[in-house]
């Protein structure tokens, strides 16, 4: 199970959003601390300690992301982990190319080449 380590961090003075956050989360599902901890896995000391102004780690915001089916992003900036700039960055993820399916490969294959063919008419009618 997961804990509460060194890696917490206590929020600044006046920063109720991240519980309240959490406490929408678990209002709208209709759970208990313990039941967010029974999906999560996390301990309810943990829970309470956010109660109390402490953030959760990457860890924890991973883990309660996934219980509460959010995007991790998003719970990263509700606990000041990062900013909203921040998690607004373009965020590029590359696949491996085993991963991705044969016909996807093609027609990416195909519209680059598609492409260049129309780059190359169009220098070819510029005379460049």
């Amino acid at each position: 199970m997961a804990h509460a380590g060194a890696s917490d961090v206590t929020a600044t003075a006046g920063d109720s959003d991240f519980v309240e956050y959490l406490e929408r989360h678990l209002a709208e599902r209709g759970w208990t601390v313990h039941d967010f901890c029974e999906h999560s896995g996390l301990r309810p000391s943990v829970v309470f300690r956010w109660r109390k102004g402490y953030r959760p780690d990457i860890g924890n915001a991973r883990i309660m992301a996934s219980a509460l089916g959010v995007p991790l992003l998003e719970v990263l900036v509700k606990a000041g982990r990062l900013s909203a700039d921040e998690a607004g960055a373009e965020v590029r993820i590359v696949p491996e190319l085993d991963s991705v399916p044969t016909q996807v490969l093609l027609r990416e294959v195909s519209a680059r080449v598609e492409k260049l063919e129309r780059s190359a008419a169009d220098h070819a009618e510029a005379g460049v």
